[in-house]
């Protein structure tokens, strides 16, 4: 199964809004489960780069079936990890996370745009990325 287009219009607007509420200019990506896009929302004042970013991000979520913060953590004691991440265009910076429906990857989605962490130490693009998937969780539960 695939992420279907309404699912990742509702979490990537929601992660869009989350982002855009704590005052940051963002882009969403929602990829399926073949890291192929579904959406992509960009906000006004967004940095071009952003747009690569978070395509980045939602295809490593996807292909790699793990949040890419876990793989940012990873990439602390193996430091080429992250050139061989860039070497086949994914990405080893934290706001990525896989989409899961009945224990299956369909997708995943990826911000790019909200630098910095909140006072617990949570990086700001995975809390917005969170966000998005928690808008669809009644859909994704079996």
């Amino acid at each position: 199964m695939s992420i279907p287009l309404e699912w990742a219009q509702t979490a990537a607007t929601v992660a869009s809004q989350t982002c855009a509420d704590m005052g940051f200019a963002t882009t969403v990506t929602v990829v399926d489960q073949r890291a192929q896009p579904r959406v992509q929302l960009m906000r006004e004042g967004a940095f071009p780069h952003t747009i690569h970013t978070s395509s980045r991000k939602a295809i490593t979520a996807a292909s790699r079936r793990e949040a890419t913060s876990v793989i940012e953590a990873e990439n602390e004691h193996e430091p080429t990890l992250g050139a061989v991440f860039n070497e086949i265009g994914l990405i080893t910076l934290s706001g990525g996370i896989p989409i899961i429906y009945e224990g299956a990857v369909i997708g995943g989605i990826g911000i790019a745009g909200s630098p910095g962490e909140d006072a617990n130490g949570k990086e700001f693009d995975d809390i917005c990325a969170e966000a998005g998937i928690a808008a669809i969780s009644d859909q994704l539960k079996p």
